[in-house]
C-alpha cells in the first residue's frame, strides 16, 4: 500500500444491512481487546503494510532519521514474541506493500534510492524483493530497455502461488506506462508482462484470485479477467473517491475502503461492497476519517482501519470501524498506543493485526497491534 505521511456516504441498502447483521453478530456481543506489540527500537519508523499466511506474519515500511537519507527500507517478521528485521537488499528506499504466500514465499515492493553525484538523491527506482525463508534478495523484472524511470506500488500472491506485481515506467519519450507482471508459482521465475490498462491512474493494492482474476484499486476499482481489464461501476455519489484497501471474500463478497474529499470534513470515510451484481455504498460515520484497509476477524466481522486528523474525533489519530449493536459500522474501538493505522490482516487463529505509526503526540515510531 502506497502511503503518504501523514497521509456523505449514502444510506446502506436493505439487502446489505441483512448481509451484515446475519453474517456476524453485533459487536456488543463479542468482547475483544487490542494488545500493543509494537517493535522496539523503531524510532523514526512507520509500517505501511502487514500480511500473514501459513503462520508467517510480516510488516514492511521505512525508517528516517538524521543519518539515513532519504529513507531506509524495513521488513519485520513476527517470531511469536517479538519482531526481527533481517538485512535488506537495498540500503536506501522504502517498502510499501508485502504479500505472504508461505513462510518461505514472501514478496515486497517499493522503491530504492541512490546518491547522484555529491549533492542529492535520484527519484527512486522500482524495488521488488523476495524472502526464501532465510534471506531477502532483490528480484529483477523485465521492464523495457528504454525505461528511464520505474516504480512499483502493489504485489499479491494467489492461492496457486503465482505472484502479481503492478507498477509502471517512463520511457525516453517521457510518457508513463502502467504494467502488470505475473511470476510463476513458487519463486517468481519467468515473468510475464500483461496488459495494465486498468482505466485507473493510480493503483494502491492488488488482490489475485482463482483463474487469473485480479482486482486493482486506487482512484476506482478495476477487474482483470486474465485477458482484459474492466473498470467497476461504483455509485455516482462516490465520484472522486480514492481507495486504499480491498478484501475479496467471495465472488459476491468484495469490500473496498478509502475516502472521499469533503469541503467540511476534509476527508470522509468510504466503504463499498459488491454482492455479485452491483457495488453499493456502506454507511460510515459522517466525520473526518480516511480508511486504509479492511479485514474480517475470526467470527466474520469486518474491521476497518485508518486515520483521522481531527482531534475532536480521536486525538491519537487512529480510526477503527467495527459493527455496533445495531449491526452498523461505527467507531467503537481504540487500540492503545496506535496513531495512524495503514494496514490490517487476519491470521489463521482469527486474530486481527494492524500496523502504522505511534499515537499522535509521542515520538515518531512504528506501531503494531493484535486484536483478539
Amino acid at each position: 500500500m502506497n502511503r503518504s505521511l501523514p497521509r456523505t456516504a449514502t444510506a446502506l441498502a436493505i439487502g446489505l444491512v441483512v448481509s451484515l447483521t446475519t453474517a456476524a453478530s453485533p459487536a456488543s456481543s463479542h468482547t475483544v481487546a487490542w494488545h500493543n506489540v509494537s517493535p522496539s527500537a523503531s524510532e523514526g519508523c512507520v509500517l505501511f503494510d502487514v500480511e500473514t499466511a501459513g503462520g508467517a506474519t510480516w510488516a514492511v515500511g521505512m525508517r528516517s532519521d538524521a543519518t539515513t537519507r532519504p529513507f531506509t527500507p524495513i521488513a519485520m517478521r513476527w517470531t511469536g514474541s517479538t519482531w526481527e528485521a533481517p538485512p535488506q537488499p537495498a540500503e536506501h528506499g522504502r517498502l510499501d506493500d508485502v504479500a505472504v504466500g508461505a513462510p518461505d514465499e514472501v514478496w515486497a515492493v517499493g522503491s530504492r534510492n541512490e546518491l547522484v553525484g555529491e549533492n542529492g538523491w535520484d527519484h527512486g527506482r522500482a524495488l521488488l524483493q523476495h524472502w526464501d525463508g532465510s534471506a531477502w534478495s532483490e528480484a529483477v523484472l523485465p521492464f523495457p530497455e528504454d525505461a528511464a524511470y520505474t516504480s512499483l506500488s502493489a504485489v499479491d500472491v494467489a492461492a496457486d502461488g503465482s505472484v502479481w506485481v503492478y507498477g509502471g515506467y517512463a520511457g525516453t519519450s517521457g510518457e508513463y506506462v502502467t504494467v502488470l507482471f505475473r511470476g510463476d508459482a513458487r519463486g517468481g521465475g519467468d515473468w510475464t508482462l500483461l496488459p495494465a490498462e486498468t482505466a485507473l491512474t493510480w493503483v494502491s493494492e492488488l488482490k489475485a484470485g482463482p483463474g487469473g482474476v485480479v482486482y486493482a484499486i486506487g482512484d476506482g476499482v478495476s477487474r482483470f479477467d486474465g485477458t482484459t481489464w474492466a473498470e467497476q461501476r461504483l455509485p455516482s455519489a462516490l465520484d472522486g473517491a480514492l481507495f486504499d484497501g480491498i478484501e475479496v471474500r467471495a465472488a459476491n463478497g468484495i469490500w473496498a475502503v478509502g475516502h472521499l474529499p469533503d469541503e467540511l470534513l476534509w476527508r470522509r470515510p468510504v466503504i463499498v461492497h459488491f454482492d455479485g451484481r452491483v457495488w453499493r455504498t456502506v454507511r460510515t460515520p459522517a466525520e473526518t476519517g480516511q480508511l486504509y484497509d479492511v479485514t474480517f476477524d475470526g467470527a466474520g466481522r469486518p474491521v476497518v482501519v485508518g486515520e483521522t486528523q481531527n482531534s475532536g474525533v480521536n486525538p491519537s489519530g487512529s480510526y477503527v470501524l467495527t459493527l455496533n449493536s445495531q449491526g452498523v459500522l461505527s467507531r467503537s474501538e481504540e487500540p492503545p498506543g496506535a496513531g495512524y493505522l495503514y494496514s490490517a490482516t487476519t491470521d489463521s487463529a482469527g486474530r486481527v493485526w494492524a500496523v502504522g505509526g505511534a499515537e499522535a503526540g509521542t515520538s515518531p515510531s512504528a506501531y503494531a497491534g493484535i486484536r483478539g
